[in-house]
């Protein structure tokens, strides 16, 4: 993830998402057995924090997962004082394996981080030829907030209505600048993933493997990690949401 959160921009407290009224009373997804499940994600990291649970429940029933990592998130830190790819990819495989999911399919793109907007276009056409009609297609929402994960979300979108594939968005960034009352979120369009108590641990015990992302950087005191404890409680829940866009 590449989104600067600081002492002064903590984002909406997770307590005020516990007493939404709007996301409590966002409805179950209906969920009809996918041949595959595609997850389309940004950065190393955000395929468990928006879909970490969905991707259990996929797991559990036996449908096949594939992970396409646009980028490799090389650009999270300002100065980074390890190499930030070999990291976030030894932090991605031990995550997957606590998720369970060790053995899925994961396809490194390579597009740019920070700069996948300027590439929308070809993303759609590269996602286009991985999915098919029977496949449900993961992905930021498009209106997640962070230039990358829209960006995702758009060339996803494309490309699953030109394949006929279902898109299910997840939240991320969102959760960060959304008013939990108010209209920032396409409510009616929410669908809601619960989760059991293993997986919601599993998703918890995953989500700790990303530490250059959740501990500050060495290389730049005083400065926050980019996922500290008050973004990452949003994550914890035993639900996930997800945008249905174009069904």
């Amino acid at each position: 993830m590449n989104f600067v959160v600081d002492a002064d921009n903590l984002g909406t407290p997770e307590s005020a998402w516990q007493t939404s009224s709007p996301l409590a009373c966002v409805p179950p997804l209906e969920w009809s057995e996918p041949r595959r499940v595609v997850v389309v994600t940004p950065h190393p990291d955000d395929e468990v924090l928006g879909a970490g649970g969905l991707l259990q429940v996929a797991f559990d029933r036996g449908v096949p997962i594939e992970i396409l990592a646009v980028t490799d998130g090389e650009r999270s830190h300002r100065q980074p004082d390890f190499d930030l790819r070999a990291v976030r990819a030894a932090e991605t495989r031990e995550a997957l394996g606590r998720l369970g999911l060790g053995r899925s399919t994961r396809r490194r793109l390579g597009f740019p981080d920070g700069m996948v907007a300027a590439h929308v276009d070809v993303l759609a056409n590269v996602l286009a030829g991985s999915l098919r009609r029977d496949d449900l297609c993961v992905a930021p929402w498009v209106s997640d907030g962070h230039p990358d994960h829209d960006a995702c979300g758009r060339a996803a979108l494309a490309a699953a209505a030109s394949t006929g594939a279902r898109f299910l968005g997840f939240l991320v960034w969102a959760w960060h600048w959304a008013d939990p009352e108010g209209t920032d979120l396409p409510w009616d369009e929410c669908r809601r993933v619960d989760l059991s108590r293993r997986a919601a641990a599993r998703k918890r015990w995953s989500i700790g493997a990303f530490t250059s992302q959740s501990r500050p950087s060495a290389s730049s005191p005083g400065e926050l990690a980019v996922l500290p404890p008050d973004v990452l409680r949003r994550f914890y829940r035993p639900f996930e949401v997800f945008v249905e866009e174009g069904r």
